[in-house]
């Protein structure tokens, strides 16, 4: 075991290397590109929301960028395709990288286990049952479950073993983990949860319900942490769910966990999304689509269709953005449920702010407000339970802001931040980012820096968030000397969102 581990170690360096390599490459690259289109630094890093430093750390191999702004950097350098074809190689190898740093933790894992189990039984061995105790040890020191769930933990792994093999018996097993450990489910419905991933048709409606409740607690931990602290968890939560539709449950269980499977993958692909990965997004949603038509739900094919028409704003990708907003509203058409209505027209209007079509852009919010003033109290069953007029007035000052009309802009986010519960920090955080970005837009610097100041605290919880906040900023360029932005430099870097030496790469000297 130490030499297969020891080749797994000099395996992932040899892949580091070439990743490193790939990015020093892309890096370069952009320096030729940049430098015969015969845009500076300065430039660049104005069209894309980035600074000069940042450039030139990306040029230097030390930093890369999301997909959509290495599209946005090929045009504006007229590679032609060139720099985002040699970020897709960039991204795949990156992707390979972080599988293999995966699966050399698991061999880790494996082989400490395994140590584990010779020393137990080297200290046992005149014992009756000494394997037992072994095992009851992997699982105590390795995963820290002990008691009854850890001798069913076994007996189930013993069985998969023989049906599904090793590699997939313990992935499966390290999925149940991962949803017990969120859900604070009792020992007996951890239990049938066990039970039910050795044999899927024993998969019954409280099953399914555990699972709901997981997804509702990692759905509450990520307002208050972030996408980056549960995605793991939802997709192994997804992992095992998809494990339970594939293996045969019972035919009344179908539609409520495709049902399920529909909010985790929409979950999942909202997480993607604030982490600045839309088109890494759009599987999901699609698959979320798909187990909402499944589940016989318009309203999870309808939630899934919205999430699929706000991505592809997200990415400018306007065709795409009409389309499936066009279908949201079909689909949320077919159901009673007024806040998924209203936000299928607010994901129209993101649409019609994309084309640049003013009129239609308000109508469709005009049309949301009036489809959320029409709600009878709250909808807790609602995919778009969160809704309100304070997300509804947010949004249509980012559409304001694309459309050009910044005073509009800052009215609506004006009076989004007063409708806020700002126990909810992230959803908060991203209103008072965008009334900071429609006040610059607007002039009104004094106002702007305040404001986004106030965001910063709260923008680490995304990584769109924090794009988002840098884009405000880098559009205050003409005042960076001023003491309003100076300011705010020194509060973004004490809040963690610039380096050191930033602050200083983004005043103009």
């Amino acid at each position: 075991m130490t030499t297969e581990v020891t080749g797994a170690v000099g395996d992932l360096a040899v892949d580091r290397a070439q990743v490193e390599a790939l990015r020093r490459s892309l890096g370069a690259h952009l320096g030729m590109y940049r430098t015969a289109a015969g845009v500076s630094q300065p430039v660049l890093g104005q069209a894309i929301g980035r600074t000069r430093s940042m450039i030139s750390r990306i040029e230097h191999g030390t930093r890369t960028m999301p997909e959509r702004l290495w599209k946005i950097t090929d045009e504006v350098c007229r590679a032609e395709g060139a720099l985002i074809a040699e970020y897709h190689r960039l991204a795949d190898a990156e992707q390979d990288y972080r599988a293999q740093c995966r699966a050399q933790r698991c061999q880790v894992r494996q082989s400490q286990a395994r140590a584990q189990v010779e020393a137990l039984k080297a200290s046992s061995a005149s014992s009756q049952g000494s394997d037992s105790v072994a095992e009851h040890g992997i699982w105590l020191g390795v995963t820290g479950v002990e008691g009854e769930l850890a001798e069913e933990l076994l007996r189930v792994v013993r069985k998969l073993v023989q049906s599904v093999g090793r590699r997939k018996a313990v992935r499966l097993v390290g999925y149940v983990l991962a949803v017990v450990g969120l859900s604070g489910l009792d020992a007996e419905e951890c239990t049938r949860l066990v039970r039910a991933v050795e044999v899927p048709r024993r998969i019954d409606a409280k099953v399914v319900n555990n699972l709901a409740v997981t997804l509702a607690a990692c759905k509450r931990l990520e307002d208050k942490l972030g996408p980056c602290e549960v995605l793991d968890s939802v997709v192994a939560e997804h992992g095992l769910v998809r494990r339970l539709l594939e293996g045969g449950c019972p035919d009344t269980m179908i539609k409520p966990l495709s049902l399920v499977e529909s909010n985790i993958a929409s979950a999942i692909g909202g997480y993607l999304v604030d982490m600045g990965h839309p088109t890494q997004a759009m599987p999901y949603f699609a698959r979320a689509r798909k187990a909402g038509h499944d589940a016989g739900s318009p309203a999870c094919a309808a939630y899934a269709a919205i999430n699929t028409s706000f991505a592809a704003f997200l990415r400018a990708d306007t065709p795409t953005a009409l389309d499936s907003a066009a279908a949201a509203r079909s689909l949320a058409a077919r159901t009673s449920d007024a806040r998924l209505k209203a936000l299928a027209e607010q994901m129209a209007a993101a649409a019609y702010a994309l084309d640049h079509q003013y009129r239609p852009c308000m109508a469709a919010c005009d049309r949301a407000h009036d489809f959320l003033a029409n709600t009878n109290g709250s909808t807790p069953d609602s995919p778009a339970y969160w809704v309100h007029e304070g997300t509804l007035d947010s949004h249509r000052s980012l559409f304001l802001c694309l459309l050009n009309r910044p005073n509009d802009a800052v009215e609506a986010a004006s009076a989004a931040c007063t409708q806020f519960d700002r126990t909810f920090v992230s959803e908060y955080g991203r209103c008072q980012v965008r009334l900071g970005h429609a006040l610059v837009l607007s002039k009104d610097i004094t106002e702007a820096t305040r404001v986004l100041g106030e965001a910063a605290s709260q923008a680490h919880l995304s990584p769109r968030l924090t794009a988002e906040l840098h884009t405000a900023r880098a559009l205050m360029q003409p005042w960076n000397n001023s003491h309003a932005v100076t300011t705010l430099d020194a509060q973004l870097e004490a809040c963690g969102l610039l380096p050191p030496h930033h602050t200083s790469g983004i005043r103009r000297t």
